[in-house]
């Protein structure tokens, strides 16, 4: 199978096949949810979407419970297969007070705990604190909780969390 094309922060894209397994059904495309980007780990369910197969959403994402509540039928059990070797794009933001090499200890942290930086939009807010949203690649949710709580203790973190 050839290698897959690069893809931007914001292109859709289909699940590794053996990455998930919806319960009786076989074969179906399937792609994570934009809306909340699920992670090994967390708890997930399939919704059949009309042209585009099952849509993986993690099951406390607002948008899927909507689309549940109305139209139940289209609802799928999922589960994360056992492939390890995928890596799953997450956002996240972070505030801090801002100083020099913030950015620096920040992206030198996430090298460390061997998570790729797809994207980082950062904006400071009058001199004084700075957000950043970036657009991680983490192997699973493990690796996702532990790299939040090392970016919570980078000094003048106020806020690291998981968003979307």
């Amino acid at each position: 199978e050839a290698p897959a094309p690069r893809r931007t922060v914001t292109e859709r894209k289909p699940v590794n096949r053996g990455a998930l397994t919806v319960e009786g059904v076989g074969n179906l495309l399937t792609q994570l949810a934009r809306c909340c980007q699920p992670v090994p780990g967390d708890t997930i369910v399939g919704y059949l979407t009309k042209g585009r197969g099952v849509s993986i959403h993690r099951a406390s994402c607002a948008s899927v419970q909507y689309l549940i509540q109305n139209h139940p039928e289209r609802r799928l059990p999922v589960n994360w297969g056992s492939r390890e070797d995928g890596r799953y794009e997450v956002a996240i933001l972070i505030r801090a007070y801002d100083r020099k090499w913030l950015l620096k200890d920040l992206t030198n942290l996430i090298a460390q705990a061997n998570v790729s930086i797809a994207s980082v939009n950062a904006l400071g807010q009058g001199g004084v604190m700075a957000e950043l949203k970036m657009s991680l690649k983490v192997a699973d949710f493990g690796q996702l909780s532990a790299l939040l709580g090392k970016l919570d203790a980078v000094p003048g973190v106020v806020e690291v969390r998981r968003f979307g």
